[in-house]
């Protein structure tokens, strides 16, 4: 299905920014402004996808009924 490859890309492409952030918001880390900036933009981008794939699967999960 095409909505099931689409959440995949995106949780994939999540794990990958923040395989790429970790070690932008270390201690030792020296980012410029514009390097943070950017680095969060792609966090939030992918947080929104994973929220919105969390949602989109929560309304496919039928109630619980007693």
């Amino acid at each position: 299905m095409l909505a099931d490859t689409i959440e995949s890309q995106q949780i994939e492409s999540a794990t990958v920014i923040v395989g790429l952030a970790r070690p932008m918001v270390t201690e030792e880390a020296t980012l410029t402004a514009d390097e943070l900036r950017w680095i969060a933009s792609r966090l939030i981008e992918s947080l929104t996808d994973v929220l919105n794939i969390a949602e989109s699967r929560g309304q496919r999960i039928p109630a619980y009924e007693e």
